[in-house]
């Protein structure tokens, strides 16, 4: 059975030229190098048969000069092995994974950042391989998994697609977490069995600067927060948590300033058939969140709000489903979303994000220029780099 990676539902606000040229330049390094690397194995064997019989010892190919040889002590090694390829196969594995996730981290970061940090994380790969093995080593692969120790920090809920070949093609979705925590584990696991005759090593040191990179650039702030990235879903975990030790200790926040039974029958609130209906309701798309049916809970969040307009979800809940009913093109429903999300989370540490979102919105979309200017107004000041830009250029447009 036969199966690789052909793309993920990122959508990517820009193209990636960086990521496009990176595969270019390793394609045509691997052709211009492809007879010469050829001759490397040919020469190792030929080496230990000089040393045994004491044969001639063979000449060495050029190209050897620029795999990594642990102990060797080139810096420019630490650059050139990413760009060297050992066959056809191995070459296009690690562009295909390349295309896959260095697409959107590009997307994320920038392109001068992106650049720099694909040559630092194959770095790291390497000195990660150099620190157990002496064997040279070549191959973008630390550099892609870099990559894709970054795309896990930034974008752990998008889905990659998986086109597959068993008798019949096809092809079918799954999540980047899984996908790459199973590259993780896989490659882990061949490291311990000492399986294979690749450097597994540098793909760890690779996933883990990736992932420590990533999270490092949320965790600062330097790089804008998203309601998808890894530390909001650790976030969201947390305060998950924090509810569920709440409940057992009694608190219901729903129960909250509800009347009180003056029957003397007890001090139990009394729950009224409207106030039923909408703990039902929240409960129903609660459940369609966990269970990542995003479009149905935004159905269901509606329909609440048709009977019940002020109604709010919790933080991330609600920033979930306004971003569905964004992507969705019900602008009007998002906005709405938007809008009560800022009413009631006036602290959001990335409240300015929001506001541009909304904003947008509005200048776009619903042709209500007047509130996505102060919208914008308001979210300039915390603002920087590309949303900094494009909010600046959204208030030129609206005037």
């Amino acid at each position: 059975m036969i199966f690789f990676p052909t793309g993920t539902d990122r959508q990517l606000k820009r193209t990636p030229w960086v990521n496009y040229t990176l595969i270019a330049i390793n394609v045509v390094v691997f052709i211009m190098t492809l007879s010469n690397v050829a001759l490397v194995d040919q020469y190792f064997y030929a080496l230990d048969a000089a040393v045994n019989t004491g044969a001639i010892i063979p000449d060495r190919p050029w190209v050897l000069n620029y795999y990594l040889l642990p102990g060797d002590g080139s810096v420019l090694q630490y650059f050139s092995y990413q760009f060297l390829h050992a066959g056809w196969m191995h070459l296009i594995m690690n562009m295909l994974f390349l295309y896959v996730f260095g697409n959107g981290v590009e997307d994320r970061l920038g392109k001068v950042a992106y650049l720099f940090f694909y040559l630092a994380g194959g770095i790291v790969a390497g000195l990660g391989h150099g620190l157990m093995e002496t064997n040279p080593v070549l191959g973008a692969s630390g550099s892609v998994a870099a990559v894709t120790g970054a795309y896990l920090a930034l974008f752990p809920l998008s889905n990659v697609t998986i086109v597959y070949w068993f008798i019949v093609p096809g092809a079918f979705e799954v999540s980047s977490m899984l996908l790459i925590l199973f590259q993780v584990a896989q490659d882990a696991m061949f490291q311990l069995g000492g399986i294979g005759n690749t450097a597994y090593l540098a793909h760890l040191a690779g996933y883990a600067c990736g992932f420590a990179v990533g999270m490092g650039l949320l965790m600062s702030r330097i790089l804008p927060r998203e309601p998808y990235d890894m530390l909001s879903l650790i976030e969201h975990r947390r305060r998950r948590a924090q509810f569920n030790k709440l409940s057992k200790q009694g608190y219901r926040p729903w129960e909250h300033n509800k009347p009180r039974d003056l029957s003397g029958q007890g001090d139990a609130p009394v729950v009224t058939e409207q106030e039923a209906s909408i703990m039902q309701a929240r409960s129903a798309i609660s459940a369609a969140l966990n269970g990542h049916d995003q479009p149905k809970a935004a159905d269901l969040y509606v329909d609440l709000l048709n009977l019940h307009p002020e109604q709010v979800m919790g933080q991330q809940q609600q920033l979930d489903i306004a971003s569905q009913l964004m992507s969705e093109g019900r602008y009007e429903d998002s906005a709405s979303a938007y809008q009560l999300f800022l009413v009631t989370y006036k602290g959001y540490a990335d409240r300015q994000q929001v506001q541009l979102i909304l904003g947008l919105i509005f200048a776009r979309y619903l042709d209500q220029r007047q509130r996505a200017k102060e919208l914008l107004t308001e979210a300039i000041p915390r603002l920087h780099g590309e949303d900094l830009t494009l909010a600046k250029q959204v208030l030129s447009e609206i005037g």
